[in-house]
């Protein structure tokens, strides 16, 4: 009988995949992930269920729940495991004691590395599809790091910022974090306004 493994991949490129998760990857028999996800590591003779081909993902995991204990089964997912992954999901579905998590590097944790900052003074949360008070996280918080999405994207951060008052604020923005065409950029709030990233981001605050 074999466990669940929830393995994180990190923030995206090869390089920054621990060890133990490529190890964990190569010895699974079954992996749920993104398609993107994919792009990491090597599928080859896996049996591949990919989110957001179309398969709701509770008929996805209701697969992975008959099969995860005899074949070697694991949920990659982007970053850490333990920050907006699947983890919380899978255990409504799986017995949390049959579950193992392999830890990865998050994109927030990449990207204050890259900017030489410290992160355990930061208030860490995800606008990616999820309803946060942002302005009481900003006016609360001096350096903040966050997930965002279309909607809730750098321009409507600074939007919030400039609401609260805090013009003196600096944005800065990650975009395909770890990947050849990394881009990170400094940004005043005024700046931020009009800012158009592409896709998904990675933002973190400094309140001056």
């Amino acid at each position: 009988m074999y466990p669940l493994k929830v393995i994180g991949l990190g923030p995206g490129h090869p390089d920054y995949i621990l060890p133990i998760a490529k190890k964990e990857i190569e010895a699974a028999e079954v992996i749920l992930c993104g398609v993107r996800h994919a792009e990491s590591f090597d599928p080859t003779g896996k049996k591949m269920l990919y989110i957001g081909k179309g398969i709701p993902l509770s008929e996805l995991m209701a697969e992975v729940a008959q099969v995860y204990r005899t074949r070697k089964t694991a949920l990659v997912v982007s970053g850490d495991t333990g920050f907006y992954s699947l983890l919380s999901y899978a255990k409504k579905v799986i017995p949390e004691k049959d579950i193992v998590c392999i830890p990865g590097i998050s994109s927030l944790q990449y990207l204050f590395g890259k900017l030489g900052e410290t992160w355990e003074d930061a208030r860490l949360m995800s606008l990616h599809g999820r309803d946060q008070d942002l302005f009481a996280a900003v006016t609360e918080n001096k350096k903040l790091g966050m997930l965002t999405d279309k909607n809730n994207n750098t321009a409507f951060i600074a939007k919030t910022l400039a609401l609260a008052g805090l013009k003196d604020s600096i944005i800065y923005v990650g975009e395909e974090l770890s990947y050849p065409n990394e881009k990170v950029t400094r940004l005043t709030i005024e700046e931020a306004l009009t800012f158009k990233e592409k896709g998904m981001a990675v933002v973190v605050i400094i309140n001056e």
